[in-house]
């Protein structure tokens, strides 16, 4: 007797230590589950720019949420009543037996509510991973492809380009962020509380926001980044105070621009079907970029001659500061951060041409046009000259050194000389080092003649291939392109890069509206050597490359009985000039003869009429 009492009492102990530790420690896993998994609800929610709110994912995320959590109260209930039916045996076999069995049913149940809730906590936060990849506004796509919306106010929008580009990796931490509009932007509307003074500088976050992805509660704050611009109120840069990022680990970021973005005019930026606004993300790294940045390469060539229509081209081996590279000289002042002066053939004193140095192409190409009309083009539109029969020489000057080189000097006036984006000094003798003026500046001659060039420029082959569509099931021609190829146009000259943009080389195509503000491209300009290749540094150059990236197409289906046929059509139209110009008008090819009669050339064929696309029907 006295060995049965001692085991049921020693069994009681057991049994209501058990009871007191599962008061405290069985929930725990079951609590941090909840509340991992209520993080990753936060997460997705923050994510979409609905935290709090109550959209789809959210909804279902919080159903289960409550209901795991229910039945796991459920089972611990159970597992106490099972304790307290061991406790209260008194010795009986069956009363023990039965909560015996009670308990393992418990532990069984708490085993499954816990792998539910893990479960559950794997797909939230695989679904907050694609909220944020996808710029926080997953919009629902077609064959199961989602695009992030409130994208589409770049290319078809206002906004003409922007640094880092969409999905960029690799991005170094001391990098700023910088945006072209097509129309200038209310200056307090980007500056919080703008006076007009130097020292008005500080971003106005609820227009603007940058942080962490998933974590707009880590936006930076107004004292926390820092706006310049340019004279014409287009392109802005921003510029954070410490570097993004960590010196340890790769952080994606998220900028946001709200609806409270104002044209100077006072109107809304974004309206229409880009009334959302725009977001855009990309990959920070762990490096400081310290590379300075060089010139590749100069049109017109030095010590040529060459009709006095042409622009002066520099293209840079990388992205420029644009305050620092654009402006307007006039009357003997103005911009003076590059130089163009004009001495005549015939003798006489040197002049500065008045003019406006404008920066383009990723921001890596500048170039400077007069404003001394000399004509028309094909177009109607006037052309611009240096002065006629002169030796031009142009001066690209480096900035003045700061304490820490590269970097250079950066006052309330900006930059006394071209910088890269993370204002590294020119590197004008290429040695790899900034050495600040003049020994890194940059220089070249050439000469003008007496008479204007007026040849327009024309397409000498494109990718996908124009006129050769085939068969929608075939390969080749332009069917069954890879969903990121960009469109390309080789021309028989160089362009003139600033009047390549958005809206003279752009993508129609017939999606459905409901896919209007995830659609977006740019466009960039390739310059190509005699071998028809892209030229490297040093290489002579006869030729330029259209390039349009955008976001991935929506893939042809063949799946149902009527099949999907999404059609992209880019087009290039007049406002496209060469160096010299001359604009892309009549449009034409090596293949395709325009005339005025017939000024389009559609598919490679001529035509009086605007070239009519899409030509098939697009219904999701």
């Amino acid at each position: 007797m006295l060995k049965k009492g001692l085991t049921i009492k020693i069994q009681r102990l057991l049994a209501s230590a058990f009871l007191g530790l599962s008061v405290f420690l069985i929930p725990t896993p079951l609590f941090a589950q909840i509340d991992q998994s209520a993080k990753a609800l936060q997460t997705t929610a923050d994510a979409a720019g609905v935290g709090g709110g109550s959209d789809l994912l959210t909804i279902m995320g919080r159903i289960i949420n409550i209901g795991l959590g229910f039945v796991g109260f459920i089972v611990l209930v159970y597992l106490i009543y099972a304790g307290f039916l061991w406790m209260t045996s008194g010795g009986d076999e069956e009363g023990v037996k039965k909560a015996k069995m009670m308990i393992r049913n418990a532990i069984i149940g708490i085993l499954i509510v816990a792998s539910a809730f893990a479960i559950a906590n794997f797909i939230l936060s695989k679904l907050a991973e694609v909220a944020d990849q996808n710029g926080g506004i997953v919009s629902s796509g077609i064959g199961g492809i989602g695009f992030p919306g409130a994208s589409g106010s770049l290319g078809r929008g206002i906004i003409e380009y922007h640094l880092p580009p969409r999905d960029a990796v690799g991005v170094p931490r001391n990098t700023p962020v910088i945006i072209t509009f097509k129309e200038p932007i209310q200056l307090s509307s980007m500056i919080q509380g703008y006076d007009g003074s130097p020292s008005s500088t500080k971003l106005n976050v609820s227009v603007m926001k940058i942080y962490p992805t998933g974590h707009a509660e880590q936006t930076l704050t107004s004292e926390q980044a820092n706006v310049r611009f340019t004279k014409d109120h287009k392109i802005f840069v921003i510029k954070p105070v410490q570097f993004l990022g960590n010196a340890v680990t790769k952080t994606n970021y998220t900028v946001e621009l709200g609806t409270g973005l104002r044209r100077e005019d006072g109107n809304a930026a974004f309206s229409g079907s880009f009334s959302n606004g725009y977001k855009w993300q990309f990959e920070v790294s762990t490096v400081i970029d310290t590379t300075p940045p060089q010139v590749t390469s100069v049109i017109p060539s030095s010590g040529g001659l060459y009709a006095p229509n042409i622009v002066v081209q520099v293209n840079f081996s990388e992205a420029i500061d644009p305050t620092g590279a654009s402006g307007i000289f006039k009357d003997g002042s103005g911009f003076t951060n590059m130089e163009v002066a004009a001495s005549p053939v015939g003798g006489g004193a040197a002049t500065r041409p008045n003019g406006e140095f404008k920066i383009s192409n990723a921001y890596t190409t500048v170039e400077f046009v007069t404003d001394l009309s000399c004509g028309t083009n094909s177009c109607g539109r006037k052309i611009y000259c240096l002065p006629f029969s002169s030796g031009i020489s142009v001066l690209v000057k480096a900035a003045t050194l700061s304490t820490t080189p590269p970097q250079a000097v950066l006052s309330e006036s900006g930059y006394d000389g071209i910088t890269d984006v993370v204002g590294n000094s020119l590197d004008g003798d290429a040695n790899g080092q900034a050495q600040g003026p003049p020994k890194d500046n940059y220089s070249w001659n050439f000469g003008t003649s007496d008479k204007p060039n007026l040849d327009p420029p024309s397409i000498t082959a494109t990718r996908p291939r124009a006129g050769d569509k085939g068969s929608w099931a075939s390969s080749g021609g332009s069917s069954n392109i890879p969903l990121d190829q960009p469109p390309e146009a080789d021309f028989d000259s160089v362009l003139q890069a600033s009047t390549l943009t958005t809206d003279s080389a752009f993508i129609n195509t017939n999606e459905p509206p409901k896919l209007a503000d995830t659609f977006w491209w740019t466009t960039q300009q390739l310059l190509l050597s005699v071998d028809g290749q892209v030229a490297t540094s040093g290489a002579r150059i006869v030729g330029g490359r259209v390039r349009i990236n955008h976001r991935l197409y929506v893939p042809a289906s063949t799946t149902s009985s009527k099949a999907v046929i999404p059609e992209y059509d880019p087009y290039l139209i007049s406002d496209l000039q060469n160096v010299y110009q001359n604009c892309f008008y009549p449009a034409a090819s090596k293949t395709c003869a325009a005339n005025p009669a017939s000024p389009n050339c559609c598919d490679e064929r001529s035509s009086n009429q605007a070239c009519q696309y899409p030509l098939f029907p697009f219904t999701p």
